[in-house]
């Protein structure tokens, strides 16, 4: 009975100790090993939670780095723009906020309330107020940009180039940003050309004017002229040529035949008046052959009438047609100039050189004359006196040309004209 009882007891402790077993299992598999588990989770978070704490421990730091900068440039621009820019923040119903440094020191405007309105400041006249207030009223949303004009309390004008910008201030309030630049100088070097290029239009007006109106007087006394040289001339040899007819007598024979000679001489005489005034007012080689054949003409016609040795020289054999008003011109401009050398250089010798390339045509008249000094040759804009140099440029830019005239006293003269071709 012990025995067995001993038996049972060993039975007991058997399936106890498996019981113990098993509940010790199962709080190793149900709570330690998850607690465990979640020790060591826990463990691992913190960790990664000490790095990231770490790394925005750095990160703060390297931010407040970076805003200690950003402060500090902020300090230097708001320095600099209270230094060197004219600026200004002011509310959207025009009254001023904060006014730079130079903007104080620029308008002599030293002190201000919330009562001052950037108008006054700017200026002391009413309309230029009233204009700038209405320009921040119309551009309070928009923006804007642009030149303003204002008026010191000494009188003198200033201009700023003004730029409006809309600011949100943070502070529940709209504001304006004004940044103006001193524009002064340059708006009166602006001014100061626009008045002087305004003059010149207007004295080049006046010049055309009185280049007009001396034209037609040359145009008048051309037309006189010529009316004078048919009426003493040619006027008088017909005159004197239908006289001479109603005095012939057929029946003195003699009489008649001596009578008929003479009025072939003055018949001839007629002739050649009529062929120089018909040359003088347009020549026909010029429309008939051109430019070239109109000079030889010219030259060969006035060293005939006047005696001068007067020569032309085709120097690149050019015989091409131009333009008839660029033909005309040049022909005008040559007849002046061998004229101004018969009349006034008191020259003997003249040469006309003519020379070309593929562009360009040129013509030189030469004489050895008297000659001038050209340092004193001074255009004239009264229209009094002789204008041929003046007529000539006339024609020369008419053409596109250019005109060089070089001369030296006692050295004669040399003019020479390029026309494109």
């Amino acid at each position: 009975e012990a025995t067995l009882k001993v038996e049972k007891l060993q039975k007991l402790e058997f399936i106890l100790l498996i019981v113990t077993l098993a509940i010790l299992l199962a709080e190793f598999l149900f709570i330690f090993w998850p607690a465990a588990k979640r020790t060591k989770q826990t463990i691992k978070n913190l960790l990664v939670s000490e790095e990231k704490a770490k790394e925005m421990a750095f990160n703060a730091d390297a931010l407040s780095q970076a805003k200690e900068k950003s402060v500090n440039q902020l300090k230097a621009l708001s320095l600099v723009m209270e230094q060197t820019l004219l600026f200004a923040r002011i509310s959207l119903d025009g009254y001023l906020i904060h006014l730079g440094n130079k903007f104080s020191s620029r308008f002599n405007y030293r002190s201000f309330s919330s009562t001052t309105k950037f108008s006054e400041v700017i200026s002391t006249d009413k309309k230029e107020q009233e204009y700038i207030e209405t320009l921040l009223a119309n551009h309070q949303n928009t923006g804007w940009q642009g030149e303003i004009k204002g008026t010191l309390a000494n009188g003198e004008a200033i201009w700023l180039e003004m730029s409006i910008i809309p600011y949100h201030s943070g502070e529940q309030k709209d504001e304006l940003l004004l940044i103006c630049f001193d524009i002064t100088e340059r708006k009166k070097a602006q001014l100061q050309i626009e008045r002087l290029t305004k003059e010149r239009f207007e004295a080049k007006i006046d010049q055309q004017k009185t280049l007009s109106a001396k034209i037609i007087e040359n145009q008048e006394q051309e037309q006189n002229r010529i009316a004078k040289d048919i009426h003493d001339g040619i006027g008088q040899m017909l005159t004197g040529l239908k006289f001479n007819i109603e005095s012939i007598d057929v029946k003195n024979t003699e009489r008649t035949a001596e009578k008929i000679e003479h009025l072939k001489e003055l018949t001839t005489n007629i002739i050649k008046g009529v062929r120089t005034a018909t040359f003088n007012l347009t020549p026909p080689e010029l429309t008939d052959h051109g430019i070239v054949p109109a000079l030889t003409k010219l030259s060969q016609e006035l060293a005939k009438f006047t005696g001068k040795n007067i020569v032309l020289f085709n120097k690149t054999e050019f015989n091409d047609r131009l333009d008839s008003l660029t033909e005309i011109n040049i022909y005008r401009i040559t007849q002046e100039a061998v004229n101004n050398a018969i009349k006034y250089a008191e020259s003997t010798h003249i040469i006309i050189t003519i020379s070309h390339s593929k562009e360009l045509l040129s013509i030189t008249i030469d004489d050895n004359g008297r000659g001038f000094d050209t340092n004193k040759l001074k255009p004239r804009e009264n229209g009094e006196g002789g204008m041929g140099l003046t007529f000539m440029k006339e024609r020369i830019n008419y053409i596109n040309g250019r005109l060089f005239m070089s001369s030296n006293p006692g050295e004669g003269t040399r003019v020479t004209m390029n026309v494109p071709i």
